[in-house]
């Protein structure tokens, strides 16, 4: 068997971004080498930055002097170390350029962002987007959506929007999605929307809508040509007091500690604007919640 890989200084390389032949990767994948490279190649993809702090690292280091004990090792060739080092080069150099591009906005903050191809996407307030900009480039148009979003997705190939409740699917239409645990919500207003979760899949056409909570869904019909949100028109038929609450937060800019309410129960109403005490009551009373508010902290209890 040929090891190229030992004397080749771009066969690792070349490996690593799926340019060995079929030859060359039969006989790579016969070496007794092969598998290790292989689980370091695959661990790379789990690596995060560490935070440093310089002084508990010098007193490890240190206490580890202190404690060393002789060890006998087993001889590996120097080519092995050097080879390897190599590898853990070009996978953390593959590793850096294949990061994901992640957009955050804050509680209360609405924030729009211009993606790749040219789609927009607005996020509501306490929300992220994130994607692979190399994939992305390639035609993978697959994002994380955690929160809500609004998006205007320009034509071309397959645009995806994944949530931990489920996925949209569309090729180039206006739609919203929100998710909070065990509810997703979108939205379409132009276009086509393709919705899928674990146990239903429906396609949205203009002007209708689709909720999933706990695996029960719901359809509805939509009389705006934006989400409420960025109309600053929040209105709720039947919908998780967990998405109300979090709505109250980004409107307010406060924070809400739940002591013991029932966020799964449903709420049909409204919510008020610029009066964060009226806002409370008109939703607290018709759930018979209690409520406290203290420096921007609302406390909850049932």
């Amino acid at each position: 068997m040929k090891q190229d890989y030992k004397n080749d200084d771009t066969y690792l390389a070349r490996w690593l971004n799926n340019e060995l032949s079929d030859a060359e990767l039969a006989d790579f994948k016969k070496s007794e080498e092969y598998a290790l490279y292989q689980k370091i190649a695959d661990k790379s993809t789990e690596f995060t930055i560490p935070s440093f702090n310089q002084e508990k690292v010098l007193e490890q280091i240190q206490s580890k002097l202190k404690d060393r004990k002789t060890k006998v090792r087993k001889f590996i060739p120097t080519w092995v170390y050097a080879t390897a080092a190599a590898v853990l080069v070009l996978v953390g150099l593959t590793f850096f350029f294949n990061q994901e591009t992640s957009f955050t906005s804050s509680v209360g903050q609405q924030l729009a962002y211009v993606l790749p191809d040219g789609s927009e996407v607005q996020l509501n307030g306490n929300s992220s987007v994130s994607f692979n900009k190399k994939q992305w480039d390639k035609g993978n148009r697959t994002l994380d959506l955690e929160g809500e979003g609004y998006f205007k997705v320009k034509k071309g190939s397959t645009f995806s929007v994944a949530t931990e409740e489920g996925t949209v699917t569309v090729l180039g239409t206006q739609f919203n999605v929100q998710t909070v645990d065990n509810y997703l919500a979108v939205e379409c207003y132009e276009g086509k929307v393709n919705v899928k979760n674990n146990k239903f899949e429906f396609i949205l056409t203009p002007g209708k809508g689709v909720q999933f909570l706990k695996n029960q869904k719901k359809s509805y019909n939509i009389s705006v040509s934006e989400p409420n949100w960025l109309l600053h028109n929040y209105q709720y038929n039947g919908v998780p007091l967990r998405v109300v609450f979090k709505d109250l937060e980004n409107v307010y800019k406060v924070r809400i500690i739940n002591k013991d309410v029932d966020l799964v129960q449903k709420y049909s109403g409204v919510l008020v604007k610029n009066n964060l005490d009226k806002a409370l009551k008109v939703i607290c009373k018709s759930m018979n919640i209690t409520y406290t508010t203290k420096d921007k902290v609302v406390t909850i209890s049932q």
